[in-house]
């Protein structure tokens, strides 16, 4: 393995990392909110093709398989949707970036003030901000292949995830005062 390769699988697995750990803190504050109103709602928000966005894109794929911890995913099912559980989404590392920004009317309304709506609607778009223009005007959720995930892009990735981290923690704690 030639240096250039160790450094971009050094930087690639750093980057995964960085973006599991956030998405996991995004994830664990999201559920908090909609779990209430999801469990007692009969309209499944969530289709198959949103899920299967998660082996399509290398990107999503490689967080999937290297950090969830072995987790099967039958991703051709329809009915349900391959990630659609009993508590939710489980596709629980690497999930398409618009699934954790979807905010349907039922969740928003069940936050008391409008504050706190739009702390939830930023705080549940921090990972698809994260992707903004990761490929020149292409959003990461966009990309199939894996020439497009270069070192650099990567190192900008890493960048954002950071930027990503410092806004959660800060709208996470207004969202959350108790």
């Amino acid at each position: 393995m030639n240096k250039n390769t160790c450094q971009y699988t050094e930087t690639l697995f750093e980057c995964g990392k960085r973006y599991v750990t956030l998405e996991r803190r995004v994830r664990q504050a999201i559920d908090r909110i909609v779990s209430p109103v999801c469990s007692s709602c009969i309209r499944v928000c969530c289709r198959a093709a949103y899920c299967r966005e998660t082996p399509k894109n290398p990107w999503y794929y490689f967080l999937f398989t290297q950090f969830s911890g072995g987790q099967d995913i039958d991703w051709e099912k329809t009915s349900p949707p391959p990630g659609l559980g009993r508590n939710g989404c489980e596709i629980r590392v690497g999930r398409y970036a618009y699934c954790y920004a979807y905010n349907c009317r039922a969740v928003l309304m069940s936050l008391e003030t409008d504050q706190a709506r739009d702390y939830f609607r930023k705080l549940s778009e921090i990972l698809k901000d994260i992707g903004l223009n990761f490929a020149d005007k292409r959003h990461l959720t966009d990309i199939r292949n894996w020439d497009d995930i270069t070192r650099p892009r990567l190192l900008a990735l890493n960048e954002r995830i950071k930027e990503g981290e410092t806004r959660f923690s800060e709208l996470s704690t207004h969202l959350f005062k108790d």
